[in-house]
């Protein structure tokens, strides 16, 4: 099975665009209601006219404050910046108080990696459980968590945990720093399925300086395992890292993969992540994704609602994670 799979992803992928897009469509149209879901959550101002996102129901709280111990290529610690820190399980608790006094709904409790590619979560965990005794949603990202953590977040009884995963050894070393191949990310998923949580795997595309190597090996990472959500993100060149130059890949070489995926997995539910690139990029990638099939994605372009209306599609709003639609 594992090798039949590999061969039918590599076989969808290298379809020509104007098959493979079309068949994806047909195939959500037949397995899938005709709405899509747009997720706004407070990390961004959004108003585009038809919805103005509240800023405090969905926020990104960092456990280690701007620090972080693996220092990306893609990122050296600037996505951090944004993030609510709460740098003791004391002040992820309070901080969570204070939130939802300010009608907050939910969080995503994140932060720097240590130098085995973690999430340091473990002394964090009763605070995540007080988090949930307050009646927030709380999404965890986890990096490559081991099996007393993923036990401990079950535990907890947070919502959802999110996990990205990297099909290509080259690209974990060298973006990473990290000696690890796609099977040691197919372990931490497995890690965290077999505690019983919700799991929603991310791929990066063109993770590795821009250049697709190994999202297909990571859609093989998901698809072979039992995961009913994948949220596809695309490299977005940040100032400050060494990617501040690269060109990311072209919206079509996402919408290939998003309707590789689509046809990979029939009944998987297909999201448009956050990360992505600003401008003309944006829009292109979102009427690819479009056509690809997705369920839903985060901060739509206004042109990307008027088209879905134009296609049949009922577009909601959500100011909450991608993730969660």
């Amino acid at each position: 099975m594992p090798v039949e799979l590999r061969r039918q992803l590599a076989e969808v992928y290298h379809l020509p665009l104007k098959e493979l897009l079309p068949a994806a469509w047909r195939l959500r149209l037949k397995n899938f209601p005709p709405v899509l879901g747009l997720a706004t959550p407070g990390s961004k101002h959004y108003d585009s006219g038809d919805h103005r996102n509240h800023r405090r129901l969905f926020v990104t709280i960092s456990i280690t404050g701007q620090g972080c111990r693996l220092q990306c290529e893609h990122c050296r610690g600037e996505l951090l910046k944004s993030m609510y820190p709460a740098t003791t399980p004391a002040a992820l608790l309070e901080l969570g108080r204070q939130l939802k006094d300010g009608g907050c709904r939910g969080v995503l409790v994140s932060g720097g990696a240590d130098l085995g590619g973690r999430v340091p979560l473990l002394p964090y965990l009763e605070a995540l459980a007080g988090l949930k005794g307050l009646g927030l949603k709380v999404i965890v990202h986890t990096g490559l968590a081991d099996p007393a953590t993923a036990r401990g977040l079950k535990n907890a009884g947070v919502d959802q945990v999110l996990l990205d995963i990297i099909g290509d050894r080259e690209t974990a070393r060298r973006v990473y720093h990290l000696e690890m191949d796609p099977a040691d990310y197919g372990a931490a998923l497995e890690n965290l399925l077999s505690a019983g949580l919700k799991v929603v795997p991310h791929i990066v595309a063109g993770l590795n300086f821009g250049r697709l190597a190994g999202e297909l090996e990571a859609l093989y990472q998901v698809l072979s395992r039992d995961c009913r959500d994948l949220v596809l993100v695309v490299l977005t060149p940040l100032p400050g890292t060494p990617m501040a130059g690269i060109t990311p890949p072209p919206p079509a070489a996402v919408g290939r993969l998003l309707a590789t995926a689509r046809l990979a997995g029939p009944r998987l539910n297909i999201l448009l992540g956050c990360a992505r690139p600003a401008g003309r990029h944006r829009l292109w990638t979102e009427l690819y994704a479009l056509r690809a099939g997705v369920n839903g994605m985060a901060y739509p372009h206004e042109a990307t609602v008027a088209r879905a209306r134009r296609l049949g599609l009922k577009p909601f709003f959500s100011d909450l994670c991608c993730s969660l639609l």
